[in-house]
């Protein structure tokens, strides 16, 4: 019984606890003109059926990107885990930054 309580407990712990991370980049000058949009990018295979990736971002046409976080919940890492790492999604988010202004005439 006392085992059964000490498993209870730890995983009772383990989803209390449980958490994402981010990453950021961020511009030098942060003015973003956009709230964040959001994408979920799937890897398959350990990256090897869509190798490379690649996302191009359709609201920054006429601006630079001025932020850009990458996120992975506690739901994907466990889908990553269960799957062996055969499925990795990730959440891309972005800002665009205003649009650069022009010197002189042209």
């Amino acid at each position: 019984m006392r085992k059964l309580a000490r498993l209870v407990l730890i995983l009772a712990v383990m989803f209390i606890a449980q958490s994402c991370y981010h990453y950021r980049v961020i511009s030098t000058i942060g003015d973003p003109t956009t709230e964040y949009q959001h994408k979920v990018m799937w890897s398959y295979c350990w990256g090897l059926v869509n190798k490379p990736q690649f996302y191009v971002v359709p609201n920054c046409d006429k601006s630079a990107i001025d932020e850009v976080r990458v996120t992975t919940s506690f739901g994907n890492t466990l889908l990553t885990l269960v799957t062996l790492g055969i499925v990795c999604p990730v959440s891309l988010e972005w800002k665009c930054s205003k649009p650069c202004q022009r010197v002189g005439d042209i």
